[in-house]
């Protein structure tokens, strides 16, 4: 690999990390996600069932609805086997949302295992924020 194509890869990769919850946060995630949850299932689409469950704070509403496409992304592509076209369909989202988001997930998996593995064996863990 050429000096230029580790530079590109290494851009490609986003910086993230990981919150923290309060014991009230984890309450309105849990809360949150489960209503969420509620929504979908009775039918609603991806940004009624957002409308549907207020957050107060801004902040951790965005990590919520981030987090809670990725819950349904697992359940429903990894655990149902259903297509990113029908997920899509069914929160009337596009399926570069979904590929995106699903792109991130696998970041995330791939940063989390590869400090993990640091953290057991030593050695050189991968420079992140999180």
């Amino acid at each position: 690999m050429k000096k230029k194509d580790k530079a590109r890869k290494k851009e490609d990769m986003p910086e993230f990390s990981f919150k923290e919850f309060t014991p009230e946060e984890g309450k309105i995630y849990e809360e949150a996600v489960n209503s969420l949850r509620q929504a979908v299932a009775a039918g609603k689409t991806l940004r009624e069932a957002y409308d549907s469950y207020k957050i107060p704070d801004k902040e951790l509403g965005k990590i919520i609805q981030a987090d809670f496409l990725k819950i349904i992304i697992a359940e429903r592509h990894f655990g149902q086997r259903q297509s990113l076209e029908e997920i899509a369909k069914s929160l009337d989202v596009t399926q570069d949302l979904l590929k995106n988001t699903l792109a991130r997930m696998l970041q995330e998996v791939g940063i989390t295992a590869a400090n993990q593995f640091g953290q057991e064996f030593g050695g050189l863990v991968p420079k992140s924020n999180d």
